[in-house]
């Protein structure tokens, strides 16, 4: 017997409401669904590794999963995870639409896929891609992330790597979340509400469900449309929660649709993404988002904003803008341009803009002959992107071990369409 299998704590408690059939019938019809990009069931394995399904026309292979604990740098496979307490150690539940779901818990078990494996790729979700997401799930605990690419940052204005995330338990919800960002930081960094430092672009579904219940959970982001639509169960039930830091910027005076979700933005990548300024306010301005869209690859930044009166336009804006390596510019001359809707600037750089680079901006208006700073310079650092998680979000503050999600996965499927309701329904597997 390997140390994996002695390692194992099989778990068969039939919770939830699972329909009849088998669990490779139901491995197959997910695998096979057109446009799949990738289809974790943590059975198929490769090379040690867990790896996924997928469609062959959309991607030439699988990616592979590695455990992790936080405060341990090290990945591991299954047959080698080193702990055995009762906190960390595998445990499976054969109860779920698979049959081999694995306990992620907190910070103390997760799953990864690392950055470098999919970079690039059509798991690389980002810009105006198209995209459903689905994981079968048994919460036993806390709610929290359930699978995605999102990395806090710390909860710093100007930090983190924040893409697209399923949760639960956020924003008073018992159902599905549906996170998506266009900065991968605070969405809403002029706001001085409470929890401005927060990713706050979601889609809320209304289907609460209760732990120890298995539930198919999705999203779906239609370019097209720009909704971002968040399911349970293949059904979406509309919700209309107003999110307070977007009624601090937006002063709404009316309930803002939560499901679906209006997103009209590019999903963040960390070659293109939104920076935006700080330091003002709709009723002193004008302006609800002054925003950069940062281009590193084409070494462009556009500026743009969105006001509460179209024909608002009485004050002229300026941008001046540097990007710094270490302790000198690698800008030929300095960036000092009109800060007018849709104006592209081609930065003069020397050297192609990479991880670490700090940018740093400032948005000045006129008063009479002279320019008054709005609010403080933007410092913004480079990085590359996150990776792929099961079970917990990074970046958290300080990274406590003991924070996060407490649920069995049982899978978990990311394809580059928009599946509609009836394949939603049909790939839950529940009798809802």
């Amino acid at each position: 017997m390997n140390k994996f299998v002695a390692s194992l704590v099989l778990v068969s408690m039939m919770t939830g409401s699972v329909l009849g059939g088998e669990p490779a019938d139901r491995v197959a019809k997910v695998a096979e669904t057109k446009g799949l990009i990738a289809f974790w069931d943590f059975s198929l394995m490769h090379e040690g590794r867990w790896t996924s399904y997928h469609d062959a026309d959309v991607v030439p292979r699988g990616f592979p999963v590695s455990l992790r604990r936080i405060g341990d740098p090290q990945t591991y496979t299954p047959d080698d995870w080193p702990y055995a307490d009762d906190a960390s150690k595998l445990s499976f539940d054969t109860s779920g639409p698979f049959g081999h779901a694995v306990r992620f818990n907190q910070g103390f078990v997760f799953g990864e896929v690392a950055r470098d494996a999919f970079d690039g790729s059509p798991l690389d979700v980002h810009g105006r891609q198209a995209f459903t997401m689905i994981a079968w799930v048994r919460f036993v605990g806390r709610r929290h992330l359930v699978a995605g690419i999102w990395d806090e940052g710390g909860w710093d204005k100007y930090g983190g790597r924040r893409q697209i995330a399923l949760f639960g338990g956020l924003f008073g919800s018992r159902g599905t979340t549906a996170h998506i960002s266009s900065t991968g930081a605070s969405s809403y960094p002029q706001s001085t509400a409470p929890g401005s430092q927060f990713a706050r672009c979601r889609a809320i579904d209304g289907g609460d469900f209760e732990n120890e219940q298995w539930v198919a959970m999705a999203m779906t982001f239609d370019p097209d449309t720009d909704q971002v639509v968040a399911y349970c169960d293949g059904v979406a039930t509309p919700t209309s929660i107003t999110d307070p830091v977007a009624r601090d910027v937006f002063r709404y005076t009316e309930p803002v649709a939560s499901n679906p979700f209006h997103f009209p933005w590019p999903i963040y990548s960390p070659q293109s993404f939104l920076l935006k300024f700080h330091g003002y306010n709709v009723q002193d301005s004008g302006v609800y988002e002054h925003w950069l869209q940062v281009d590193t690859e084409a070494a462009t930044v556009t500026y743009d904003r969105t006001s509460s009166d179209e024909d608002h336009g009485n004050v002229d804006y300026r941008v001046t803008l540097d990007v710094r390596r270490g302790d000198a510019s690698i800008l030929t001359e300095p960036v000092e341009f009109a800060a007018t809707r849709g104006h592209r600037v081609r930065l003069p750089v020397v050297a192609k803009m990479q991880p670490d680079d700090l940018i740093v901006t400032s948005l000045d208006a006129r008063h009479g002959e002279s320019w008054q700073r709005i609010g403080q310079p933007v410092r913004y650092r480079l990085r590359q992107g996150a990776p792929f998680t099961f079970g917990r979000a990074l970046g958290l503050g300080a990274e406590p071990i003991d924070y996060g999600t407490q649920l069995y996965l049982d899978g978990v499927a990311v394809l580059n369409r928009v599946l509609s309701e009836e394949e939603l329904r049909a790939l839950s597997f529940t009798d809802r």
